[in-house]
């Protein structure tokens, strides 16, 4: 290990590829040491309360300067720490500064052939702990995709074709699409999700379909709203009911359930009939349809849907424009009148919104 750092830290919003990449770095500077690293040690970083926090911190500290019982290298991973964020309990408090100030002075005198890894959720760059554990160790954050972006179905895709590789696992293009609209960015449980997939599909089979997803991935909070919308494209209205029962159960507004789910579904379509009716669309794959999208004249890109930040909203419409075979155009702007009135009841009436929603679904999947 001559000539290597001997301190790594792993942090990010993305806990779950932070906690992965320690434990791989903890793995492998423990193989390293042979069967001579009795000192190596996993602390839980876990902290409720500033003590707790200052304990930990002094812990790891305590178990860093012990000579190793029997010599030989030795590694201390002090893992998931929870407290050098900008909380009360964590680096806001001049407690856990302090503790973290000392940690980093002890990381600057190591003993020879002593190994620190830190895994960590956010991180409060701004204080001065921060930029003295930067100078003495080998940083590695790892961040969410941000969802909220233009491409972000792009990027959680390759996330999860990376991911899904080492066991051996390929999807389907109709699979990796529902897939990525049903998981969260977090890649820890992307990584469950895959785990699960794997087990169910067998030694034997190793090419993950839409049947497959539908049974065993979980559906995140922002995967219901995909699912409301695809379970009414699919004209299924007894999936469509339930899922929107469910989100009312849980204490979700109605109108919120109207205008992220249903309203962008109903326009969607609306939008998408005009469009095949009106101009040459390529529906070949998503990319050869958004690539078609382009080349419509600036009148008719003006009718496309849109995300916050001004972009297209390609992906939603290109599910929208493969579902609206069978459905007129004279259809579309009946069930897009009729979403108009029902989020009008629903805002400025005593009716019962989850009649007036149940109602709704069962004319846009007639």
């Amino acid at each position: 290990m001559a000539g290597q750092a001997s301190s790594f830290v792993y942090f990010g919003s993305d806990e779950g590829a932070a906690g992965s990449a320690a434990a791989a770095k903890y793995a492998e500077l423990t193989s390293a040491g042979g069967d001579e690293g009795w000192g190596n040690e996993v602390l839980d970083g876990v902290a409720a309360t500033v003590d707790e926090a200052v304990a930990a911190v002094d812990s790891c500290i305590s178990s860093l300067q012990m000579m190793s019982m029997f010599g030989g290298p030795k590694t201390i991973w002090l893992k998931g720490a929870n407290f050098l964020s900008d909380s009360p309990s964590g680096a806001r408090s001049e407690a856990v500064q302090a503790a973290l100030e000392r940690l980093v002075d002890c990381l600057q005198h190591l003993p020879e052939a002593t190994y620190f890894v830190l895994s960590a959720t956010e991180v409060d760059k701004r204080r001065a702990f921060f930029k003295k554990l930067s100078s003495v160790a080998e940083m590695h954050e790892s961040q969410r995709i941000d969802i909220s972006k233009p491409g972000w179905e792009t990027e959680v895709s390759a996330l999860t074709l990376s991911l899904a590789a080492p066991l051996g696992l390929k999807f389907d293009n109709a699979a990796l699409a529902l897939f990525v609209q049903r998981v969260n960015e977090n890649s820890r449980q992307i990584v469950n999700e895959l785990n699960k997939l794997d087990v169910y599909l067998g030694p034997e089979r190793r090419v993950i379909t839409e049947q497959d997803v539908e049974l065993m991935v979980a559906v995140s909070r922002h995967g219901i709203i995909f699912e409301i919308s695809r379970a009414i494209e699919r004209r299924d209205s007894r999936a469509a009911v339930r899922l929107v029962n469910a989100q009312l159960e849980q204490g979700e507004q109605a109108v919120s359930i109207m205008r992220a789910a249903i309203v962008p579904t109903v326009r969607n379509r609306y939008c998408a009939r005009l469009m095949l009716d009106s101009f040459p669309l390529n529906m070949a794959n998503s990319r050869a349809f958004d690539a078609s999208l382009q080349k419509l004249p600036p009148e008719a890109r003006k009718l496309l849907p849109r995300k916050k930040d001004g972009s297209l909203s390609s992906f939603p419409f290109y599910q929208a424009a493969g579902a609206v075979s069978n459905l007129s155009l004279a259809k579309a702007r009946e069930h897009l009148l009729a979403c108009a009135q029902a989020d009008r009841r629903l805002v400025s009436s005593q009716a019962n919104a989850r009649d007036v929603l149940h109602k709704l679904i069962i004319l846009l999947t007639s």
